[in-house]
């Protein structure tokens, strides 16, 4: 089961304002709960590709993002 773990607000290079989503996989191990990180991506479902912590970009337009939350991915 895959779960919306963050939702973080991103401005892009082309001055449009964009939701990433991260996913994670939860799982139970040795009495504590684990999560494997599933996929990051649009809220529509579009793919990002993730070029460091709070920096991305859209694989289907190349429009580079940034993240305003200091602690996003």
């Amino acid at each position: 089961m895959v779960v919306l773990k963050h939702l973080y607000h991103a401005r892009g290079s082309d001055g449009n304002d964009y939701e990433v989503h991260v996913y994670v996989e939860p799982a139970r191990r040795s009495n504590a709960w684990i999560e494997r990180l599933d996929r990051v991506c649009l809220a529509d479902g579009g793919a990002l590709r993730v070029l460091g912590r709070r920096h991305y970009q859209v694989v289907a337009t190349g429009v580079t993002l940034e993240a305003s939350d200091p602690d996003a991915v």
